[in-house]
């Protein structure tokens, strides 16, 4: 459908309704059990697992998952200013720091679980089938949808850098994670697609040690 921008009258609500949604997002640490299936481009395998995420929104994440005969099959350790991924079944550990690798989802996991909503506005609209906004975020553009689903809130978003565009989908019941809640996510560059489950959400604060860097004994991010 053609673009219909947010005109003067609607914009200050189209901007109001994004403020309201990065005020509701977690802002303290968390940590939920998930179910996850995993497909990779390179050798066409599907991993299916189960295992856990811990986030500090805006400072780190980790996430480990483990296969039906108890083998890791990703362990992921991403922060701000450095990330660790591994994949046993693949024989791949790897590191970097402040870059986004073509063939690792190390940006999106930054972005969304980190800085979702964050960025420059620069264009909205109401028109249907929900709210819509523009984002420049660093050199990324993110597009950003506001819908419903089954659960409640469907939040559709495409991020736009260097030639890749990554998609998400996040059905969630409320702003905070709850059982139920699920994610896609799909790289149009590499093919690489995650499907996410939230099982289980604790109802304590993650442990601090979840955040510190696998390969070292330092402080924590």
């Amino acid at each position: 459908m053609p673009w219909q921008g947010a005109t003067p009258g609607t914009w200050p609500a189209l901007r109001d309704r994004l403020a309201a949604e990065r005020t509701a997002a977690p802002h303290e640490p968390w940590s939920a059990g998930v179910r996850v299936t995993m497909r990779e481009p390179r050798s066409g395998r599907v991993f299916d697992g189960r295992g856990g995420i811990a986030v500090a929104p805006g400072r780190a994440l980790r996430m480990i998952l483990v296969g039906g005969a108890g083998t890791t099959l990703l362990d992921a350790w991403v922060t701000r200013a450095r990330w660790r991924v591994a994949v046993p079944p693949l024989h791949l550990v790897r590191r970097g720091g402040a870059d986004e690798p073509r063939d690792l989802p190390v940006g999106f996991l930054r972005w969304w679980f980190f800085t979702p909503l964050e960025g420059q506005l620069f264009a909205a609209s109401d028109a249907p089938p929900g709210p819509t906004w523009l984002l420049r975020d660093g050199a990324a553009v993110v597009e950003l949808r506001v819908g419903t689903c089954d659960r409640g809130e469907l939040r559709t978003a495409s991020r736009r850098v260097g030639g890749r565009t990554e998609r998400v989908e996040e059905c969630r019941e409320r702003a905070v994670p709850r059982p139920g809640d699920w994610v896609r996510y799909r790289d149009e560059a590499s093919g690489l697609g995650v499907d996410l489950v939230v099982e289980s959400v604790r109802g304590s604060l993650p442990d601090e040690e979840a955040f510190r860097d696998p390969d070292s004994s330092g402080a924590a991010p």
